[in-house]
């Protein structure tokens, strides 16, 4: 099997159909079945579902397992010639959970580039970014979960990088004292509920009542930016919640608020020191800026 199939099965699945995948390849549409077919006899098992009568295309099931492994397959060999291409230029492989990427980080992605760095960006769950550290996926994580119940990879150092606090935010306005709100005022059907992390889940836990269900539970936070309008509210740490103020919510400070987010960095030993410096840097810059009430620094 060869890049070139690999490349023609991809561009089959995005455009939806074999004549548009062959167009923006470049090739006819006997030679890209071919690729196609060439593979499928190779794999032992169809990738689509053919239907006569019908354009597009469909995968099969082993083709949807299929889609995940090429997809990795494509980025790993770009990862590979990259390295001679790019030999010049320190590449810096970085995860973060979504909402620090959404609401903390992107900004400083563009201005370490800018810097003249390379970098290969990966959302990150806390629980798994151990694992992908110690074999050398990632350079630089940062999560908002320290995992004290697996051992740390001998070569992997965690350190707290800042700590924010949480607010609530509406586009509906709610009670308040001179913005400031009491739990007792808020609507626990209202509720936008998002997973931060196992304190605010606790926390959360201890002052609302489980048998009232919030709107909706979510696991990824980002996705409370489409759930909360009119008088729904949720609780965010406080980057997230001036996001929510710039598209014209309302923040409220808590009389009795949940601990701080913590947030944490991991990094491999010594191995790419200078870049990992230099991104924290930027980091701890931005970090300076914010009110010291809301969040606070660990990185010098």
């Amino acid at each position: 099997m060869t890049l070139l199939e690999i490349e023609a099965f991809l561009a089959v699945v995005k455009y939806g159909t074999l004549s548009t995948a062959a167009q923006n390849l470049y090739i006819t549409q006997p030679a890209l079945t071919r690729r196609i077919q060439v593979m499928e006899e190779e794999l032992g098992y169809p990738l689509f579902i053919r239907r006569k009568g019908y354009r597009e295309v469909k995968l099969t099931e082993e083709g949807t397992e299929f889609y995940r492994i090429a997809w990795k397959w494509q980025r790993l060999w770009e990862e590979t010639n990259s390295i001679s291409a790019n030999k010049d230029r320190e590449t810096l492989a970085v995860a973060s959970v979504d909402s620090l990427n959404h609401n903390m980080l992107w900004d400083l992605f563009l201005k370490f580039t800018e810097q003249g760095y390379l970098l290969r960006l990966y959302n990150a769950f806390s629980e798994d970014t151990y694992r992908y550290m110690e074999r050398g996926i990632y350079d630089l994580a940062f999560i908002t979960l320290q995992d004290y119940s697996q051992p740390l990879p001998s070569r992997t150092q965690v350190r707290p990088a800042y700590r924010e606090a949480f607010v609530v935010a509406s586009y509906g306005e709610l009670p308040n004292d001179n913005g400031w709100i009491e739990l007792e005022a808020l609507q626990e059907d209202k509720e936008i509920f998002v997973a931060w992390n196992k304190e605010f889940k606790e926390w959360h836990a201890n002052h609302f009542n489980e048998m009232i269900s919030p709107v909706v539970v979510l696991e990824h936070a980002i996705l409370a930016l489409y759930f909360l309008k009119g008088d729904y509210w949720t609780f965010a740490p406080y980057t997230t919640g001036e996001r929510f103020r710039k598209n014209g919510a309302h923040i409220y400070e808590l009389k009795e608020a949940p601990p701080y987010q913590m947030i944490y960095y991991l990094f491999n030993g010594n191995e790419k020191q200078s870049a990992i410096r230099k991104f924290l840097e930027l980091l701890n810059a931005k970090l300076k800026t914010m009110p010291p009430d809301k969040i606070q620094s660990f990185l010098g």
